[in-house]
């Protein structure tokens, strides 16, 4: 008789776990979009130090969790890591700055 292999059978159930993983309820929904849009939007453009430069509708952020949902994933997504160099990658002397 053949012997059950349980590791096949549990990666593919993680497998199938992923699918849904990272999807938010909201992702149809109007107000996440523009929440979306907006967090990007800060993450691009936003001076350390000057709150003056986040874009965030007010009304929006305390009254819609769709919003705020999704402006938090739009500035996760749209953040540059470590903010040093070009995109996230750091300035390497043999690399140079790529301003001339």
């Amino acid at each position: 008789m053949r012997r059950f292999a349980p590791l096949p059978v549990l990666f593919l159930a993680f497998a199938l776990a992923a699918c849904g993983l990272g999807r938010s309820e909201f992702e149809d929904d109007p107000a996440y979009k523009a929440g979306h849009s907006d967090g990007c939007w800060s993450a691009t453009s936003e001076v350390p130090g000057d709150p003056s430069t986040v874009t965030r509708n007010g009304e929006a952020w305390k009254s819609s969790e769709a919003y705020r949902t999704g402006w938090k994933a739009g500035y996760n997504a749209c953040t540059i890591r470590g903010r040093s160099g070009s995109m996230g990658m750091p300035d390497l002397p043999e690399r140079g700055t790529g301003v001339h």
